[in-house]
């Protein structure tokens, strides 16, 4: 059995240790469970341990994922795992398909992964749709982050560095349905590297800057970056978010 509860606390400890070298306040930086492939016991043993943040990669893993706490809920499985309230945000952390998109809007509350002024598009049509079918308020925008491919690897989605205000701009510009909140990257995949890394997250941090000096975009202050290897880092340079699974869960079931 994986101590769900013991891993979150020292998760917590390190992102606190983090937090602390580099000079930040503590509690600045949220955790975000990385919940590919875990089951609802699981979820609903981070829920007890007070997270309220999941991220989910694959759609239909968040489908099924959010079908089933609300199913616990209501057939008391929550209760007797000592989770009296399953209230929590859901977000998308994983590339988004055309196709699933619909899907994605009404499970997730944001999509971290919007990397082309296509998908924003999409998006916004979308949200026009559930604000016509009453799933949404009128005039009430979607939250999103634009995913930066900052470390230039080809096997990461994202858009590149030297696009990303510009397509911002754009966005911001002309689709109202749509809320820019923020950025999110991968990073540099380089374990014994951290200069690499170190770089990857400082394109981010400056894109972040250059982001927030648009017009409307002030209020776009997340930083997601960071993850079970490269926490610390993560926080030094800026990170508001850090997606972590490995560290909390074990090693990722394969399906």
């Amino acid at each position: 059995m994986v101590d769900i509860a013991g891993n979150i606390a020292k998760v917590h400890e390190r992102m606190e240790m983090a937090e602390e070298r580099a000079g930040r306040e503590a509690g600045s930086v949220k955790l975000m469970l990385a919940a590919k492939y875990q089951p609802i016991e699981n979820l609903l043993a981070a829920l007890k341990a007070g997270e309220r943040l999941l991220g989910h990669n694959m759609i239909q893993q968040l489908k099924t994922a959010e079908e089933g706490l609300t199913a616990a809920q209501a057939d008391g499985r929550a209760a007797a795992a000592g989770v009296a309230d399953i209230a929590h945000t859901t977000t998308v952390i994983g590339h988004v398909q055309s196709n699933k998109l619909s899907q994605a809007m009404r499970y997730a509350q944001r999509i971290d992964t919007v990397d082309s002024l296509k998908t924003a598009q999409q998006i916004a049509r979308r949200q026009q749709a559930r604000i016509e079918a009453g799933e949404a308020r009128p005039g009430e925008a979607f939250p999103i982050l634009l995913q930066v491919n900052s470390s230039g690897a080809p096997t990461q989605f994202g858009c590149e560095p030297n696009q990303l205000i510009e397509m911002a701009a754009e966005i911001a510009r002309t689709l109202p349905l749509v809320s820019i909140r923020g950025l999110m990257t991968i990073g540099a995949n380089e374990p014994d590297d951290s200069a690499a890394v170190i770089r990857s997250f400082e394109i981010t941090r400056q894109l972040g800057t250059q982001l927030r000096a648009l017009p409307g975009l002030a209020h776009a202050t997340e930083l997601s970056m960071g993850m079970t290897h490269d926490l610390e880092l993560a926080i030094e340079h800026g990170s508001t978010e850090i997606r972590i699974g490995t560290a909390i869960f074990g090693p990722r079931p394969q399906k």
